[in-house]
């Protein structure tokens, strides 16, 4: 049976929305480690990877996103910003999207054709004015956050890079429990910038490393963005929906409008070629496709409450606390609520814990716990510590 993604993360406890500030989600405490053990997790795959992490201001100027092309492009999208008289002449917005801010950083020293490729990674959030018919929970929101890379590469590296990341981008869907994996590419849109010459160049590039890839690939013919062609990932949940995730687009020519230079083998200066890139997509939309596709049952590293304590009664509230002083970096909530063992057993099965550990006076003597597994009425007696091993070969 589907469930809708707002629905599960209400019974959970993960988030809410207002309609004071559509389009945006309150993170609450567990949606909130969920949000950041996904984020984590990549962060860290990318690392190994040789990305760098960076950090751009929210605020961007007019003038950049003009020189960008974003402007014209995104123009009914944008927030502006600033106070009532600068509003009048707008010369800021709420960047809504974060490459101009790595093209930025990539700008501040001089780069050599030996640093590349120079892979700059960036969680941002972005902003952009959705229709409020097309506000659709965390699926279609006006703040979003993108797991955004943008790699400065020569056009001998392109092909190479590409590869890594199509083999990157199935890894991690396979790793979330997304089998099925289809992928389009979308040429030269009608309304586009550069040279007939660099769209062609970008477009084979593309082609070429899909075929060395061995994927099947659907072409979508003037969908593109407008500076360059890209790949589109979908993934196939457990409902049998198909969901666009991640995205490759191949960039001949913002590096040149921003002035992005790298000072080639013969000492000349040479704009990079930019591979933009984004894995999850929005983090917001990937949270309400893994909710929806798992019905908000995650493996035990990603539960945000991997464990939760049941004192029979208040008499056991104090074993309970030592228990969990135990528990170390185990993620566990303890229920004080005086209410029967079997009621919190069932709210605790609601909420979908893959561990519940009841203590009473039998463990409390025996300095151990009773452990049920999530949806499992079988019982097992062990010590603390055997239970902590029993998470670390779960994860």
């Amino acid at each position: 049976m589907e469930q809708d993604h707002k629905e599960i993360g209400r019974k959970l406890g993960l988030f809410s929305f207002s309609r004071s500030v559509p389009g945006t989600a309150y993170w609450w405490p567990k949606g909130n480690t969920l949000f950041n053990l996904i984020v984590n997790n990549l962060k860290a795959q990318l690392k190994n990877e040789g990305y760098e992490d960076i950090n751009t201001p929210a605020i961007i100027s007019a003038e950049t996103l003009k020189k960008s092309g974003h402007y014209d492009n995104y123009f009914e999208k944008l927030f502006f910003t600033g106070n009532q008289k600068e509003l009048k002449a707008p010369k800021w917005c709420l960047k809504p999207m974060n490459c101009p801010g790595g093209i930025s950083i990539f700008n501040e020293d001089m780069r050599s054709y030996k640093d590349l490729p120079i892979k700059f990674s960036e969680v941002g959030t972005v902003y952009r004015y959705e229709q409020p018919g097309e506000v659709n929970g965390l699926l279609r929101t006006r703040a979003l956050t993108i797991d955004d890379a943008h790699i400065f590469c020569t056009e001998e590296q392109i092909e190479a890079e590409l590869i890594k990341l199509i083999d990157f981008i199935q890894d991690l869907y396979q790793f979330y429990g997304f089998k099925v994996i289809r992928v389009e590419l979308s040429t030269r849109p009608e309304k586009s910038i550069g040279t007939d010459i660099q769209w062609e160049k970008a477009e084979s590039g593309l082609v070429a490393a899909l075929k060395d890839s061995k994927m099947d690939y659907k072409v979508n013919k003037g969908d593109g963005a407008f500076y360059g062609p890209k790949i589109d990932f979908h993934v196939k949940d457990s409902h049998g929906r198909s969901w666009q995730m991640g995205t490759i687009q191949l960039d001949f020519s913002t590096a040149e409008r921003l002035e992005a230079f790298y000072v080639n083998v013969k000492g000349e200066k040479q704009n990079p070629v930019i591979i933009h890139r984004a894995i999850l997509g929005s983090v917001e939309r990937f949270i309400a496709v893994l909710l929806e596709h798992t019905g908000g049952e995650f493996p035990v590293w990603l539960s945000p409450i991997q464990a939760t304590i049941l004192p029979v009664s208040d008499k056991h509230l104090k074993y309970a606390q030592e228990v969990g002083k135990e528990l170390g970096d185990i993620r566990f909530e303890i229920d004080e609520r005086n209410e029967s063992v079997g009621k919190k057993i069932r709210d605790a099965e609601l909420q979908k814990i893959p561990y519940i550990i009841v203590v009473g006076a039998k463990e409390e003597k025996d300095n151990n716990l009773t452990l049920r597994s999530h949806s499992s009425k079988e019982l097992k007696t062990l010590s603390v510590k055997e239970f902590v091993k029993t998470i670390e070969r779960s994860k």
